[in-house]
Order: structure tokens, then sequence, then C-alpha cells
């Protein structure tokens, strides 16, 4: 049994950096059982998913922990169809339940409203943003505050009492260095912390242990841990692969960060910048299909809805590429940072001297800056072949395009 099992709180007491929460009116609302859907919302790592777990024994309830990134509608439908037959009201904990889509936090409504069960949800996130209104006009929410050093020294100095007598051993001689280290690693979160006095007690030896930043520690105990840095490295690999037209890396990369447990969203929106910053308008319509997948995943969610990200992932890999929207931005930044052009005269309010396009067949030849700039350069490539031909008809050599 790891030693985050072990060193679990038992009750509500147990529970430290939560004292506020515990000695208020709220608590006693918690206590009594009067909510139908609990959302408990704060930084990792502060007790979020224990207080779940305490209230079902504390009820006497079933209990069905649930994460929103793999967890579909059939676990939450086989739930309440044993609920039915047993005539017991089991609590379900959803952790991140920020991830469900809509369909899915319909059918939460569906669930309370007619008494199967009581939901109780997990958020890092603000769940005023990420949540339905229903579902927040029926929810009761509760703030978890950051841990402190001192509660995380208090943490700290209780799960290393516990793994000593697991051990059969009285005394540990570095208990300081420990405590220390184990605070400035775990960046406020408990998990971390306890994770970390489990490498360094079972190696026996702190110096060996791998530190990187104030995040998780490489260690021999608990398997790959996954930092910040990394993070951005595999969104980074993610997105130049699609840059690079190769599917099969983005895939790869993509699913590891499924795998660490990265919101999809957080996916989503750098494919939506990849949209215009790589493919542009030598595929316009890849930001039309992009927000279609987009939006059925909302409505599908996870596990199904990992297909639909590899659609969107194979999709944008596969797209002729252009970055001549994206140095275009760049391009007339720069510009404005050292010019500060006037309006023609002819394209000014109510102007006497303006042509209008359509009088002239669609396009005549005018002003529309004091000087002839390119900013916007199309490729050869897609459908930004044909907006380069156009271009170059309509300008002829009043704007040079294509080099």
């Amino acid at each position: 049994m790891r030693l985050t099992e072990f060193a679990s709180p038992k009750t509500f007491s147990d529970i430290v950096g939560q004292e506020d929460l515990l000695n208020s009116p709220k608590y006693s609302i918690i206590y009594k059982g009067n909510f139908d859907i609990l959302i408990l919302y704060g930084p990792t790592g502060t007790g979020k998913s224990s207080f779940a777990r305490i209230l079902g024994e504390h009820f006497c309830a079933p209990f069905y922990p649930l994460h929103a990134s793999t967890a579909g509608n059939s676990e939450i439908k086989k739930i309440i169809d044993t609920a039915k037959k047993t005539g017991k009201p089991p609590i379900i904990f959803i952790d991140e339940i920020h991830r469900f889509s809509k369909v899915q936090q319909d059918l939460l409504l569906d669930v309370v409203d007619e008494k199967y069960a009581r939901i109780v949800g997990a958020s890092t996130e603000n769940p005023f943003y990420s949540l339905t209104p229903a579902i927040r006009s029926r929810g009761y929410f509760v703030k978890f505050k950051a841990l402190t050093d001192v509660s995380l020294s208090r943490i700290a100095e209780r799960v290393i009492k516990i793994y000593l007598e697991h051990r059969g051993l009285t005394k540990l001689s570095n208990l300081k260095e420990v405590i220390d280290s184990a605070v400035q690693c775990s960046n406020g979160d408990a998990r971390k912390l306890i994770n970390f006095i489990e490498a360094s007690l079972e190696t026996g030896d702190l110096s060996g242990l791998e530190i990187k930043g104030n995040l998780e520690v490489k260690d021999l105990v608990f398997g790959e841990s996954y930092d910040v840095d990394q993070h951005y490295d595999i969104l980074s690999a993610m997105i130049k692969s699609i840059r690079g037209s190769d599917p099969d890396a983005a895939l790869v990369w993509c699913f590891k960060l499924l795998k660490s447990g990265v919101d999809p969203k957080v996916i989503f929106r750098r494919l939506a910048i990849s949209c215009s910053e790589d493919i542009g308008n030598a595929l316009p319509d890849a930001a039309v299909v992009l927000s279609s997948l987009w939006d059925l995943f909302e409505k599908v969610g996870m596990p199904e809805g990992e297909i639909i990200i590899a659609q969107a992932v194979t999709f944008l890999s596969s797209c002729p590429k252009s970055n001549r929207t994206y140095e275009a931005c760049k391009s007339v930044k720069k510009y404005l940072t050292t010019n500060d052009p006037k309006v023609p005269a002819n394209i000014v309010s109510n102007s006497k001297s303006y042509k209008y396009p359509f009088d002239h067949g669609n396009f005549v030849l005018q002003k529309y800056l004091n000087e002839d700039v390119v900013f916007y350069n199309p490729s050869n490539y897609g459908f930004e072949k044909k907006i380069l031909d156009r271009l170059t008809e309509l300008w002829g050599k009043r704007k040079i395009y294509g080099n």
C-alpha cells in the first residue's frame, strides 16, 4: 500500500489547512447532508478528494469516485441502476468536474433531480465559469485554500510518524531536512509532499533525488514524474509536429498530454492557434472544421471524445501549411511601432472622392494607405495560391506579391 493511502485523512478534523471551513456554518450544512450537488474547488492537493471520501463514510453511503477525463455517461448510468436496485442513494464523486461536457452535466441534473444520488465534484478551476448555469443553481460551493508552509510541515510530521510506525522505526535523524525539502518541493500540494517523503525515505538518500524547480521529483518509488517544463515541451512538440505535417508524431504527443491529465480544452486552444498560425489561408476551412470538432467534443466528452481529438490532430497535421497570416500580423505590429499612418482623403468618412468598387466591376485602383506596403504576402500553397494570383492580378506593379 502506498504512503498516500496510509496517511490519508480518516476524519474531517484530520484535514489540515482548511480549519476555517471546518469551523464555518457551511460545514454544518454539509455535515447534515443539506445539499444535492456539492462543488469543492481550489488548488491541487488541498484535501478535496479526502473530504469527499470522508463525507461518503459519514453518511454510510456507497461512494463512487470517478475522474471526468475518463468517466462517461455509461459509468454514471450503471451506478444509478445499482442504486435503484439497492435503494441506497450513493455519493458520486467526480474529480475535475469542470471537464464534463454540457451533455454530461445535464445527466447529473437528472440524477439529483430524481434523488438517485448526491454529486460531489472537485475542480481546480473556477466552477462559476466552467459549469452550466443549471448545475450552478443547484450547487453548494466550497473553496479550499492553498496550503501554507506551516500546514504542509504539520502534514509532513504526521506522515513521517505514520511511516516510521509502519516500518517499526522510532526516530529519523534528518527529520527537519526531510520536512524542509518536502515542503519546498511540494508547491503547496499535499500529495506531492507525501510522494516526496516516500521517495526520500525509501531511497534513504535525499541527495540521490533529482528535484526540478519546485515541482515533482523523479524517483524510483512512484514512477514517472510529470512537471510543468515537460508539459510545455510536449505541447510544443505536438504543435511543431502538426506544423511539420507529421500526424503520427502529433498523435503521440497529444495522447501523452491526455494520459498525464491535461484538460482537453488546453489542447483544443493550442490547435485553434495552429489553425491561424501554421495553416492560415492555405486552407481557411481548417478553422471551421476544428471549431465543429471542438463543439462535437463538448457534447460527447471523454473518454469517447479522444477519437474526436485524434481526428482534429490528424486533420490539421495533414493540411497544407502557410504562416503568412502570422508573419503579416508581426510585420504590421512592427510597422506601427515606428509609423503613425494617416487615413487617405479618399476613404475618410463622407469622402467625395471615394470610388465604390462595385460601381467598377468589383475592384478599382485607389489608395487605402498613403504608401504601397505589403504585410500579407500569400504563399504558393493550397488555397492561398489562389489568393496570391488574385491579388497579383488586381494590384499589378502597385504592390509586389510573391517574393
